[in-house]
């Protein structure tokens, strides 16, 4: 991997007669930096996706001799290049791998450096200082490249362009756990199906999985920074794209797996003007714009064409995440059959196909969907202005504010979504229309502190918003054409003149008439503050916080509305001490109320403890030690909402304990080691549908007496229960480097984090995953300097991540009535499988995976 201070040398003398013509070569390579940034956020990388690996973090080793800087002219130049590349080698789960790591075997520029600045004396020179680095480029998941360059008081420019690829398949999340054996039989014979089937297909893969994809590029320019009036301009960019997968509700007559191509980008214009009137004194005013476009499109995904047509079309049949009867007859117009249907208890769905390993082919009277396509593109511009000021030029007064309005646009002006296929006498469908939504707001904040005292101040922090957000949305009737509803014609290959059918509306839409809503939102927080420095080793401060929120939401056409306000009171106290030099704390203590919340999760109590110490036992040894606790709950349910099933009983928990020591004692070796423990815990009431069939079991629960645990409101659901997720995690690294001379650095280590977590499963298929898990990653370094300005490196890392053993409902149940039988989910009774009785993988494949990289590289200045 790429180090940072592998380019911390310096390279060696050497005259140049070059001239200008040779600064402006140099200037042009820090803005080819940046140029190829640009370019390849025009054209797609086809490189595999990645995020990035964790870095090997060592304490830092001496720093070895290095070449002279060159001389060029008016100019002092270091520069350095890293050229080397990756060898890798993976076992196990290769998308689990691109997940976590993704770094893939050939050659790279792993880094280059590039700074001058003007000799002393030099006054002509356009630019005073120039710095420009990079690395990555070449294949790696995550490039960096950055230019700054100056001149003295007349100007400052700094551009950044970074590039992030992304892979995820995390197969488990959001996978509806399809068991084997699920089969989909070409017909009934005699009401028997037919040994001939089609296999449903398991889900090896996240529904939600993407490759993805994001270039950002960052410009800024000041002009006449030291000035009283400063001028400042920027630009930036953010591209968003790549393929994903996204399940796609009643897309025909079944729901359907899509594939997204998203493709979103922002681009941000700024302005500002800063006026310093008087010494200690600011005032901003900036203008800043930024536009946002949206481009995604959905088709249908490749794997959801399991089927085809008599004609070699090939088609889906939806359903793809059904347990059991994913498709039967109901799903065929029987009257148009012909010879396939004889009665209910005999009929073909699906014939052999036509070449072996190929797809079955559906008869034509049965629904099906063979193309799809949505598609909404989005644009939005929210121009920003701002007003802000800073001051210290009134004795023992600070004072600061700004005040923001926007007004911001919203607008699709061509929804667009087409079916084709068959769903019952629909051969084809399409929506059409448009929406828009327009976002007002206006914010304040203002802070000011008062010294009162040598040893105590007051301050006052106030925080305003207030949003307006109305919205419409008018989407078209579905226009149809049929096929005739006659005996014989309902089918895909009718080919007769289509009908016009009847108009239908989509969820949300009704009767295809305009749909209004609003959002409303008024935020006011107080925060008022009172700091004591108790002695020259102890502060102390308290803190009382006012919050009043009230939320408005209308929907529909009608007066259907929801007003909300919550209030909330708290306290906050800090302390500061440093009992002595080599030692200091500090510790905060917040407890918060609020009579209300927002959503059933939303907290009302709120507690907040946090505490840092830091202990330097010698000069060459340090401790330090940190705790986290943030608890938030509530317990009640919220107003105007009925108590259906009991108290919401949220409670949620975030609570980190740490610990860290280095250990440099000289510059040939040193040490460091880091423990961290992290709890995140959720739960929440739930009652909840847990599908129990025959064939395959559902979670079930009991009461004290024994009887099966259902929701008192509505019998053919389970409850209330606690839905909860708990992930404990321990996290190590321990880190050593050694130098035996200024030639040769060594550096090792290893890296753990192992979760031992556990939750409620609602799924008696589901196992718990990456919630009993670890993930590891030893190291190995290698620095030699050959010569100055010259040196040889290597990096060994492995990259290791496995689950843990058998997980799941604890009781299960064959059926959902008040009358079932709740057994352990393990039991022999039970035929279908359950999280208890499967692997640790699920019903999914396995994410194991192992991976052994070696990173070569040579370090040159010149």
């Amino acid at each position: 991997m790429t180090k940072i201070d592998w380019f911390s040398q310096l390279p060696k003398a050497r005259s140049s007669r070059s001239g200008r013509g040779w600064l402006a070569g140099r200037i042009g390579i820090g803005a080819l930096l940046l140029s190829t940034g640009f370019s390849a956020a025009q054209t797609p990388s086809p490189t595999p996706p990645a995020p990035k690996p964790p870095d090997a973090s060592v304490p830092a080793a001496p720093e070895q001799p290095a070449a002279p800087e060159q001389m060029v002219e008016r100019y002092a130049i270091r520069q350095s290049v890293d050229l080397g590349g990756h060898l890798v080698g993976i076992s196990g789960s290769g998308a689990m791998y691109d997940t976590l790591v993704n770094l893939h075997s050939g050659p790279r520029v792993l880094g280059q450096t590039l700074s001058m600045h003007a000799l002393p004396g030099i006054k002509q020179s356009p630019i005073d200082s120039l710095t420009a680095f990079s690395n990555g480029f070449g294949g790696d998941p995550v490039n960096f490249a950055k230019l700054d360059f100056s001149k003295g008081k007349l100007y400052e420019f700094n551009g950044v362009f970074r590039r992030d690829r992304q892979y995820f398949d995390y197969d488990l999340l959001a996978n509806p756990s399809i068991p084997s054996g699920v089969l989909i039989p070409y017909g009934m014979a005699a009401g028997v199906p037919t040994a001939a089937s089609l296999a449903q297909q398991q889900i090896n893969q996240s529904p939600v999985m993407f490759n993805t994809v994001r270039r950002m590029t960052d410009t800024n320019l000041t002009i006449l920074p030291l000035s009283k009036v400063t001028f400042r301009i920027g630009y930036s960019q953010n591209i968003f794209q790549g393929p994903s997968l996204s399940p796609g509700r009643s897309i025909g007559k079944y729901d359907l797996l899509l594939s997204e191509y998203q493709r979103n980008s922002t681009d941000d214009f700024l302005g500002a003007i800063d006026w310093k009137p008087v010494q200690l004194t600011k005032i901003t005013f900036e203008e800043q714009v930024d536009h946002y476009k949206a481009d995604s499109y959905f088709t249908l995904a490749t794997s959801a064409f399991n089927v085809q047509e008599a004609n070699g079309t090939p088609a889906a049949i939806g359903n793809w995440y059904a347990t059991a009867a994913p498709y039967t007859i109901s799903a065929c117009n029987t009257a148009s059959m012909g010879s396939a249907y004889t009665n209910a208890t005999n009929y073909t769905i699906l014939s052999a196909p036509q070449t072996a390993g190929g797809r079955p082919i559906v008869n034509p009277a049965c629904d099906v969907t063979t193309n799809y396509l949505r598609s909404q593109p989005t644009r939005v511009i929210y121009p920003t202005e701002s007003l802000l000021f800073q001051s210290t030029s009134i004795r023992n007064i600070a004072t600061n504010g700004d005040f923001r309005y926007t007004i911001s646009n919203s607008n699709l002006p061509n929804y667009y979504e087409s079916f084709q296929g068959l769903d019952t006498a629909i051969r084809n469908a399409a929506f059409t229309g448009k929406a828009t939504a327009q976002r007002r707001m206006v914010d304040l904040d203002y802070g000011i502190t008062w010294q009162a005292t040598r040893t105590i101040s007051l301050s006052d922090q106030v925080d305003f918003s207030n949003l307006h957000q109305p919205g419409n949305a008018n989407i078209t009737q579905g226009i149809t054409q049929n096929a005739p509803a006659t005996a014989g014609n309902e089918t895909i290959n009718y080919a007769g003149p289509l009908l016009a059918g009847p108009t239908f509306t989509i969820s949300g839409n009704p009767s295809g008439v305009p749909l209004y809503a609003y959002f409303g939102q008024k935020l006011l927080t107080n925060n008022a503050t009172v700091s004591w420095e108790a002695s020259a080793r102890a502060t102390l401060s308290l803190t009382y916080r006012y919050r009043t929120q009230t939320v408005i939401q209308t929907s529909g056409t009608g007066p259907l509305s929801n007003l909300i306000g919550i209030e909330e009171n708290g306290g906050i106290f800090n302390a500061a001490l440093r009992p002595s030099p080599q030692w200091s704390l500090n510790g905060t203590v917040e407890i918060l109320y609020a009579d209300n919340a927002l959503t059933p999760i939303g907290p009302r109590q709120t507690r907040h403890y946090r505490f840092h110490t830091r202990y330097k036992v010698k000069p060459w040894a340090t401790v330090s030690g940190a705790f986290n606790d943030l608890e938030r709950h509530n317990n009640t349910n919220n107003t105007g909402t009925p108590p259906a099933d009991g108290p919401l009983g949220h409670v949620d928990h975030s609570r980190n304990v740490s610990l860290g020591v280095v250990l440099s004692p000289n510059e040939h070796y040193g040490f460091d080691g880091n423990y961290s423990y992290t709890d995140v815990y959720t739960s929440t009431n739930i009652c909840y549908l847990n599908g129990a069939t025959a064939a395959l079991p559902g979670t079930a629960s009991t009461k004290s007496n024994g009887a099966p645990n259902l929701c008192p409101n509505l019998l053919t659901d389970w409850g209330p229960v606690k839905d909860f997720m708990d992930a404990p995690t321990q996290y190590v690294s321990v880190g050593a480097n050694y130098s035996p001379n200024k030639q040769l650095r060594t550096a090792a280590g290893y890296r753990i984090s192992a979760v031992s977590g556990n939750q409620f499963f609602a799924d008696a298929q589901q196992v718990n995953g990456s919630l009993q898990s670890a993930y590891q990653s030893p190291y190995v370094n290698v620095a030699w300097t050959l010569h100055p300005g010259l040196i040889w490196r290597a990096e060994y890392n492995y990259y290791g991540y496995g689950e843990g053993g058998p997980s799941g409902a604890p009781f299960c149940s064959t059926s959902t009535a008040a009358t079932s039988v709740v057994v352990p989910c393990n039991s022999p009774t039970l035929t279908g499988p359950t999280g208890l009785t499967e692997p640790s993988s699920g019903l999914s494949a396995p994410r194991n995976t192992h991976a052994n990289t070696l990173t070569l590289a040579m370090h040159y200045e010149f």
